[in-house]
Protein backbone atom coordinates (compact mmCIF):
# COMPACT_ATOMS: atom_id res chain seq x y z
CA UNK A 1 0.00 0.00 0.00
CA UNK A 2 2.92 2.19 0.68
CA UNK A 3 4.20 1.61 -2.75
CA UNK A 4 0.84 3.10 -4.32
CA UNK A 5 0.99 5.91 -2.07
CA UNK A 6 4.36 6.59 -3.66
CA UNK A 7 3.27 6.18 -6.49
CA UNK A 8 0.12 9.00 -6.21
CA UNK A 9 2.95 11.54 -5.03
CA UNK A 10 5.06 11.30 -7.90
CA UNK A 11 1.76 11.27 -10.57
CA UNK A 12 1.01 14.28 -8.02
CA UNK A 13 4.29 15.58 -8.04
CA UNK A 14 3.85 15.32 -12.08
CA UNK A 15 0.43 17.14 -11.96
CA UNK A 16 1.51 20.03 -10.31
CA UNK A 17 4.53 20.30 -12.95
CA UNK A 18 2.25 20.24 -15.85
CA UNK A 19 -0.17 23.02 -14.26
CA UNK A 20 2.80 25.23 -13.59
CA UNK A 21 2.63 26.12 -17.30
CA UNK A 22 -0.45 28.19 -16.64
CA UNK A 23 -0.95 28.20 -13.08
CA UNK A 24 0.87 30.70 -11.26
CA UNK A 25 0.99 28.95 -7.50
CA UNK A 26 1.90 25.86 -9.45
CA UNK A 27 5.11 27.60 -10.81
CA UNK A 28 5.90 28.99 -7.79
CA UNK A 29 5.74 25.90 -6.21
CA UNK A 30 8.00 23.83 -8.68
CA UNK A 31 10.51 26.62 -9.09
CA UNK A 32 10.63 27.20 -4.69
CA UNK A 33 10.34 23.73 -3.48
CA UNK A 34 13.39 23.00 -2.55
CA UNK A 35 14.37 27.05 -1.98
CA UNK A 36 15.11 25.20 2.11
CA UNK A 37 18.37 24.01 1.09
CA UNK A 38 19.59 27.48 1.01
CA UNK A 39 17.00 29.55 2.92
CA UNK A 40 16.46 27.54 6.01
CA UNK A 41 19.43 27.48 8.51
CA UNK A 42 20.24 23.65 9.57
CA UNK A 43 18.30 23.06 12.98
CA UNK A 44 17.50 21.68 15.46
CA UNK A 45 14.36 23.62 15.86
CA UNK A 46 12.46 23.07 18.75
CA UNK A 47 9.08 23.33 17.19
CA UNK A 48 8.47 22.77 13.84
CA UNK A 49 4.47 23.45 11.94
CA UNK A 50 3.49 22.52 9.29
CA UNK A 51 -0.06 24.38 7.85
CA UNK A 52 -1.87 23.75 4.77
CA UNK A 53 -2.04 27.16 3.84
CA UNK A 54 -2.63 30.91 5.78
CA UNK A 55 -5.59 29.89 6.89
CA UNK A 56 -4.34 26.95 8.89
CA UNK A 57 -1.19 29.30 9.83
CA UNK A 58 -4.25 31.33 10.83
CA UNK A 59 -5.27 28.59 13.33
CA UNK A 60 -1.93 27.35 14.59
CA UNK A 61 -0.86 31.02 15.38
CA UNK A 62 -2.24 31.20 18.93
CA UNK A 63 -0.31 27.75 19.36
CA UNK A 64 2.91 29.64 17.83
CA UNK A 65 2.68 32.50 20.85
CA UNK A 66 1.82 30.43 23.76
CA UNK A 67 5.00 28.08 22.81
CA UNK A 68 7.26 31.33 22.08
CA UNK A 69 5.98 33.13 25.22
CA UNK A 70 6.86 30.39 27.52
CA UNK A 71 10.07 29.61 25.65
CA UNK A 72 11.04 32.63 24.25
CA UNK A 73 14.50 31.47 23.04
CA UNK A 74 13.01 28.48 21.44
CA UNK A 75 13.54 28.56 17.37
CA UNK A 76 10.08 27.54 15.17
CA UNK A 77 9.97 26.70 11.82
CA UNK A 78 6.93 26.85 9.90
CA UNK A 79 6.57 24.99 6.68
CA UNK A 80 3.34 25.66 3.98
CA UNK A 81 2.39 23.41 0.90
CA UNK A 82 0.28 26.16 -0.59
CA UNK A 83 2.91 29.46 -1.80
CA UNK A 84 -0.35 31.50 -1.06
CA UNK A 85 0.15 30.45 2.56
CA UNK A 86 4.32 31.64 2.03
CA UNK A 87 3.49 34.59 0.30
CA UNK A 88 1.00 36.45 3.03
CA UNK A 89 1.78 34.87 6.07
CA UNK A 90 4.36 37.70 6.82
CA UNK A 91 1.27 40.34 6.93
CA UNK A 92 -0.11 38.84 10.55
CA UNK A 93 1.98 39.44 13.50
CA UNK A 94 3.67 36.41 14.77
CA UNK A 95 7.07 34.72 16.00
CA UNK A 96 8.24 32.61 13.02
CA UNK A 97 11.86 32.38 12.84
CA UNK A 98 11.84 30.58 9.43
CA UNK A 99 9.30 29.46 7.01
CA UNK A 100 9.32 27.96 4.04
CA UNK A 101 7.40 25.27 1.34
CA UNK A 102 7.44 21.76 2.52
CA UNK A 103 9.20 19.48 0.18
CA UNK A 104 6.90 16.71 -2.20
CA UNK A 105 6.55 13.51 0.55
CA UNK A 106 8.79 11.73 -1.15
CA UNK A 107 10.91 9.69 0.78
CA UNK A 108 14.21 11.06 0.00
CA UNK A 109 12.88 14.76 0.92
CA UNK A 110 11.49 13.30 4.02
CA UNK A 111 14.74 11.91 4.59
CA UNK A 112 16.68 14.68 3.95
CA UNK A 113 14.06 17.71 5.19
CA UNK A 114 14.14 16.15 8.68
CA UNK A 115 17.90 15.62 8.79
CA UNK A 116 18.47 19.41 7.45
CA UNK A 117 16.01 20.94 10.35
CA UNK A 118 16.54 18.19 13.47
CA UNK A 119 13.05 19.44 14.63
CA UNK A 120 12.24 18.57 18.42
CA UNK A 121 8.79 18.72 18.11
CA UNK A 122 6.57 18.59 15.11
CA UNK A 123 2.80 20.13 14.89
CA UNK A 124 0.25 19.23 12.01
CA UNK A 125 -2.66 21.90 11.69
CA UNK A 126 -6.13 20.48 10.95
CA UNK A 127 -5.79 18.02 8.25
CA UNK A 128 -2.77 17.56 6.82
CA UNK A 129 -1.59 14.06 6.67
CA UNK A 130 1.40 13.54 4.34
CA UNK A 131 2.00 9.83 5.25
CA UNK A 132 6.18 9.66 4.47
CA UNK A 133 6.95 12.31 6.53
CA UNK A 134 4.81 11.12 9.14
CA UNK A 135 5.94 7.91 9.11
CA UNK A 136 9.77 9.31 9.14
CA UNK A 137 8.95 11.44 12.07
CA UNK A 138 7.63 8.43 13.96
CA UNK A 139 10.59 6.65 12.92
CA UNK A 140 13.15 9.43 14.60
CA UNK A 141 10.96 9.36 17.77
CA UNK A 142 9.79 12.71 17.33
CA UNK A 143 6.82 13.91 19.10
CA UNK A 144 3.83 14.25 16.52
CA UNK A 145 0.82 16.55 17.34
CA UNK A 146 -2.41 17.54 15.51
CA UNK A 147 -3.66 20.29 16.47
CA UNK A 148 -7.86 21.90 15.75
CA UNK A 149 -8.31 18.49 14.04
CA UNK A 150 -11.16 18.30 12.07
CA UNK A 151 -12.32 14.98 9.99
CA UNK A 152 -15.40 14.08 8.32
CA UNK A 153 -16.76 10.55 7.63
CA UNK A 154 -17.03 10.72 4.19
CA UNK A 155 -13.10 11.15 3.87
CA UNK A 156 -10.83 8.46 1.87
CA UNK A 157 -9.26 7.75 5.41
CA UNK A 158 -12.07 6.05 6.22
CA UNK A 159 -12.73 4.04 3.53
CA UNK A 160 -11.67 0.09 2.50
CA UNK A 161 -8.40 1.30 0.80
CA UNK A 162 -7.51 4.17 3.26
CA UNK A 163 -5.76 1.59 5.60
CA UNK A 164 -2.39 3.20 5.43
CA UNK A 165 -3.74 7.01 6.50
CA UNK A 166 -5.17 4.78 9.51
CA UNK A 167 -1.78 3.31 10.21
CA UNK A 168 -0.43 6.68 9.70
CA UNK A 169 -2.73 8.40 11.89
CA UNK A 170 -1.94 5.97 14.16
CA UNK A 171 1.93 7.42 14.78
CA UNK A 172 0.90 10.76 16.49
CA UNK A 173 1.58 11.38 19.74
CA UNK A 174 -1.90 13.20 20.21
CA UNK A 175 -4.73 14.55 18.45
CA UNK A 176 -6.41 17.66 19.33
CA UNK A 177 -9.95 17.71 18.23
CA UNK A 178 -12.22 20.74 17.11
CA UNK A 179 -15.38 18.62 17.71
CA UNK A 180 -16.67 15.48 18.92
CA UNK A 181 -17.12 14.06 15.51
CA UNK A 182 -13.69 13.83 15.23
CA UNK A 183 -12.83 12.35 18.42
CA UNK A 184 -15.59 9.36 17.50
CA UNK A 185 -13.95 9.08 14.16
CA UNK A 186 -11.00 8.77 15.51
CA UNK A 187 -12.23 6.38 18.17
CA UNK A 188 -14.04 4.08 15.63
CA UNK A 189 -10.07 3.45 14.06
CA UNK A 190 -8.86 2.74 17.03
CA UNK A 191 -7.32 6.27 18.37
CA UNK A 192 -7.85 7.28 21.82
CA UNK A 193 -5.07 10.44 22.01
CA UNK A 194 -7.65 12.66 21.45
CA UNK A 195 -8.56 15.90 23.74
CA UNK A 196 -11.85 17.38 22.45
CA UNK A 197 -10.01 21.34 22.64
CA UNK A 198 -12.58 23.24 20.00
CA UNK A 199 -10.89 25.98 17.37
CA UNK A 200 -8.42 28.49 17.77
CA UNK A 201 -9.56 30.21 15.01
CA UNK A 202 -11.45 31.85 17.98
CA UNK A 203 -8.78 32.79 19.64
CA UNK A 204 -6.61 34.18 16.71
CA UNK A 205 -9.59 36.06 15.57
CA UNK A 206 -9.69 38.00 18.93
CA UNK A 207 -6.07 38.44 19.02
CA UNK A 208 -6.39 39.59 15.56
CA UNK A 209 -9.07 42.36 16.87
CA UNK A 210 -6.82 43.27 19.60
CA UNK A 211 -4.22 43.99 17.27
CA UNK A 212 -6.08 45.84 14.83
CA UNK A 213 -7.42 48.25 16.87
CA UNK A 214 -3.96 48.71 18.45
CA UNK A 215 -2.43 49.70 15.42
CA UNK A 216 -5.07 51.65 13.22
CA UNK A 217 -3.96 54.34 11.19
CA UNK A 218 -1.21 52.34 10.04
CA UNK A 219 -2.33 52.32 6.16
CA UNK A 220 -3.92 55.66 4.91
CA UNK A 221 -6.30 54.75 2.70
CA UNK A 222 -7.91 52.25 5.18
CA UNK A 223 -7.47 55.61 7.69
CA UNK A 224 -9.89 57.53 4.79
CA UNK A 225 -12.32 54.94 4.37
CA UNK A 226 -12.67 54.16 7.64
CA UNK A 227 -13.04 58.31 8.48
CA UNK A 228 -15.67 58.31 5.54
CA UNK A 229 -17.65 55.24 6.92
CA UNK A 230 -18.20 57.00 10.64
CA UNK A 231 -21.58 57.61 11.20
CA UNK A 232 -22.52 55.25 8.20
CA UNK A 233 -24.46 51.92 7.72
CA UNK A 234 -22.11 49.56 5.76
CA UNK A 235 -22.27 46.33 3.52
CA UNK A 236 -18.94 44.29 3.29
CA UNK A 237 -18.55 41.55 0.26
CA UNK A 238 -15.50 39.82 1.92
CA UNK A 239 -13.40 37.63 0.02
CA UNK A 240 -16.12 36.93 -3.35
CA UNK A 241 -15.90 35.14 -5.88
CA UNK A 242 -18.02 36.57 -9.44
CA UNK A 243 -20.87 34.64 -8.26
CA UNK A 244 -21.41 36.75 -4.92
CA UNK A 245 -20.02 39.70 -6.81
CA UNK A 246 -23.02 39.00 -9.36
CA UNK A 247 -25.72 39.03 -6.40
CA UNK A 248 -24.78 41.53 -5.30
CA UNK A 249 -24.44 43.55 -8.19
CA UNK A 250 -28.11 42.61 -9.17
CA UNK A 251 -29.82 44.44 -5.35
CA UNK A 252 -27.32 46.89 -5.23
CA UNK A 253 -30.07 49.55 -6.05
CA UNK A 254 -32.19 48.09 -3.73
CA UNK A 255 -29.40 47.04 -0.23
CA UNK A 256 -31.08 49.64 2.63
CA UNK A 257 -27.21 50.63 4.05
CA UNK A 258 -25.04 53.89 2.58
CA UNK A 259 -22.18 51.94 1.77
CA UNK A 260 -20.83 48.75 -0.07
CA UNK A 261 -17.28 47.42 0.33
CA UNK A 262 -16.21 44.48 -2.05
CA UNK A 263 -13.10 42.42 -1.54
CA UNK A 264 -12.78 40.39 -3.51
CA UNK A 265 -10.71 36.58 -3.77
CA UNK A 266 -9.05 37.75 -6.85
CA UNK A 267 -7.18 41.17 -7.13
CA UNK A 268 -5.67 40.69 -10.36
CA UNK A 269 -6.53 43.86 -13.14
CA UNK A 270 -8.76 41.83 -15.33
CA UNK A 271 -10.75 40.91 -12.68
CA UNK A 272 -11.16 44.27 -10.96
CA UNK A 273 -11.82 45.91 -14.34
CA UNK A 274 -14.84 42.98 -14.67
CA UNK A 275 -16.12 44.69 -11.68
CA UNK A 276 -16.04 47.80 -12.18
CA UNK A 277 -17.79 47.50 -14.94
CA UNK A 278 -20.58 45.81 -13.82
CA UNK A 279 -21.28 48.59 -10.97
CA UNK A 280 -19.99 51.55 -13.00
CA UNK A 281 -19.66 54.88 -12.45
CA UNK A 282 -21.05 53.86 -8.28
CA UNK A 283 -17.54 52.04 -8.19
CA UNK A 284 -14.15 53.60 -6.48
CA UNK A 285 -10.90 51.58 -5.76
CA UNK A 286 -9.62 52.21 -2.60
CA UNK A 287 -6.40 53.00 -4.00
CA UNK A 288 -8.29 55.91 -5.44
CA UNK A 289 -10.37 57.01 -2.03
CA UNK A 290 -9.19 60.40 -1.77
CA UNK A 291 -10.99 60.78 -4.88
CA UNK A 292 -14.45 59.69 -3.15
CA UNK A 293 -17.46 61.90 -4.02
CA UNK A 294 -20.57 60.16 -4.99
CA UNK A 295 -19.62 56.13 -4.91
CA UNK A 296 -21.48 54.06 -3.30
CA UNK A 297 -19.10 50.92 -4.10
CA UNK A 298 -15.39 51.04 -2.69
CA UNK A 299 -13.70 48.24 -4.53
CA UNK A 300 -10.60 46.82 -2.27
CA UNK A 301 -7.60 46.43 -4.69
CA UNK A 302 -4.96 44.96 -2.12
CA UNK A 303 -5.03 42.26 0.17
CA UNK A 304 -4.77 41.34 3.84
CA UNK A 305 -6.68 44.34 4.85
CA UNK A 306 -9.93 42.25 4.94
CA UNK A 307 -10.35 41.35 8.88
CA UNK A 308 -9.61 45.11 9.44
CA UNK A 309 -12.51 46.22 7.11
CA UNK A 310 -15.23 44.23 9.21
CA UNK A 311 -15.09 46.91 11.77
CA UNK A 312 -17.10 48.77 9.44
CA UNK A 313 -19.49 46.88 8.62
CA UNK A 314 -23.16 45.98 9.89
CA UNK A 315 -23.74 43.56 7.81
CA UNK A 316 -21.47 40.70 5.70
CA UNK A 317 -21.34 38.59 2.95
CA UNK A 318 -18.62 36.12 2.95
CA UNK A 319 -17.42 34.08 -0.34
CA UNK A 320 -16.64 30.97 -1.07
CA UNK A 321 -20.16 29.61 -0.53
CA UNK A 322 -21.15 28.81 -4.10
CA UNK A 323 -17.26 26.97 -4.49
CA UNK A 324 -16.88 24.38 -1.34
CA UNK A 325 -14.49 27.22 -0.09
CA UNK A 326 -16.07 28.76 2.18
CA UNK A 327 -13.38 32.01 3.74
CA UNK A 328 -13.59 32.83 7.37
CA UNK A 329 -16.72 33.71 9.22
CA UNK A 330 -14.99 34.48 12.88
CA UNK A 331 -13.18 37.43 11.11
CA UNK A 332 -16.24 39.60 11.11
CA UNK A 333 -18.19 37.70 14.02
CA UNK A 334 -15.20 38.77 16.49
CA UNK A 335 -17.15 42.65 15.64
CA UNK A 336 -20.38 40.78 16.24
CA UNK A 337 -21.25 41.23 12.56
CA UNK A 338 -24.19 38.94 10.99
CA UNK A 339 -23.24 36.95 7.97
CA UNK A 340 -24.21 35.23 5.11
CA UNK A 341 -23.01 32.81 2.93
CA UNK A 342 -23.47 30.39 -0.05
CA UNK A 343 -24.99 26.89 0.47
CA UNK A 344 -21.60 24.76 0.12
CA UNK A 345 -20.68 24.98 3.56
CA UNK A 346 -20.52 21.00 4.75
CA UNK A 347 -16.77 21.43 5.43
CA UNK A 348 -16.86 24.53 7.96
CA UNK A 349 -18.77 22.94 10.85
CA UNK A 350 -18.68 26.78 12.46
CA UNK A 351 -21.32 27.37 10.00
CA UNK A 352 -23.77 25.06 10.76
CA UNK A 353 -23.57 26.42 14.62
CA UNK A 354 -23.78 30.45 13.30
CA UNK A 355 -27.07 29.59 11.59
CA UNK A 356 -28.10 26.89 14.19
CA UNK A 357 -27.84 29.83 16.21
CA UNK A 358 -29.78 32.66 14.44
CA UNK A 359 -26.46 34.78 14.17
CA UNK A 360 -25.67 33.29 10.29
CA UNK A 361 -27.70 32.96 6.88
CA UNK A 362 -27.31 30.37 3.99
CA UNK A 363 -28.66 32.33 0.72
CA UNK A 364 -29.17 30.89 -2.92
CA UNK A 365 -30.25 34.06 -4.35
CA UNK A 366 -29.94 37.88 -4.73
CA UNK A 367 -33.04 38.22 -3.29
CA UNK A 368 -32.22 35.51 -0.31
CA UNK A 369 -29.73 37.98 0.22
CA UNK A 370 -31.53 41.40 0.52
CA UNK A 371 -34.32 39.39 2.72
CA UNK A 372 -31.52 38.31 5.31
CA UNK A 373 -29.88 41.87 5.16
CA UNK A 374 -33.37 43.34 5.80
CA UNK A 375 -34.00 40.70 8.80
CA UNK A 376 -30.36 41.33 10.35
CA UNK A 377 -30.95 45.25 10.51
CA UNK A 378 -33.96 44.79 12.13
CA UNK A 379 -32.79 43.15 14.93
CA UNK A 380 -28.85 44.29 14.85
CA UNK A 381 -27.71 45.26 17.91
CA UNK A 382 -29.06 41.55 20.06
CA UNK A 383 -28.13 39.83 17.13
CA UNK A 384 -25.09 41.99 17.40
CA UNK A 385 -24.18 41.08 21.58
CA UNK A 386 -25.32 37.27 21.11
CA UNK A 387 -22.26 36.85 18.12
CA UNK A 388 -20.13 38.55 20.39
CA UNK A 389 -21.14 36.20 23.53
CA UNK A 390 -20.85 33.31 21.44
CA UNK A 391 -17.08 34.26 20.35
CA UNK A 392 -15.98 34.72 23.31
CA UNK A 393 -17.68 31.24 24.82
CA UNK A 394 -15.68 29.28 21.90
CA UNK A 395 -12.29 30.48 22.70
CA UNK A 396 -9.91 29.30 24.94
CA UNK A 397 -8.82 25.96 22.79
CA UNK A 398 -5.52 27.71 22.61
CA UNK A 399 -5.23 27.11 26.44
CA UNK A 400 -6.64 23.74 26.71
CA UNK A 401 -4.23 22.72 23.56
CA UNK A 402 -0.73 23.82 25.40
CA UNK A 403 -1.71 23.26 28.81
CA UNK A 404 -1.61 19.38 28.22
CA UNK A 405 1.26 19.61 25.14
CA UNK A 406 3.95 21.18 27.07
CA UNK A 407 3.40 18.84 29.81
CA UNK A 408 3.91 15.66 27.32
CA UNK A 409 7.26 17.46 26.08
CA UNK A 410 10.82 17.00 27.27
CA UNK A 411 11.50 20.77 27.53
CA UNK A 412 14.76 20.25 29.50
CA UNK A 413 16.06 20.52 26.06
CA UNK A 414 14.79 23.58 24.88
CA UNK A 415 16.08 25.85 23.74
CA UNK A 416 18.41 24.37 20.62
CA UNK A 417 21.83 25.30 20.23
Amino acid sequence: MRGLYDISIMLFGLGIYVASFFNKKAKQRIRTADAWKITVPSGPYDLWMHCASLGEFDQGLPVLWEFKSTYPEAKILVTFFSPSGLNHYHKRVHCVDQACLLPLDRRKNVRDFLTHVNPKTVVFVKYEFWLNFIFGISKRNIPLFSISTLLRKNQFIFKPLGAIFRNGLNRFTHFYAQNEETKLLLSDIGIQVVTVSGDTRYDHVLNQQRNTLQNQGNHPELAQLQNYCEGKTVFILGSSWLVEEEMVHAIHQSIPLDLTIIAPHDISEKHLYEIEAMFGDECIRLSEIESLTHESVVLIDCIGLLHQLYQLANIAFIGGGFTGKLHNILEPAVYGIPVVFGPSHEKFPEAKEFISKGLASEVMTPQDVLDKIQLFMRNHEVTKGKIIGFVYEKSGATQRITSHLFSTLAHSDFPSN
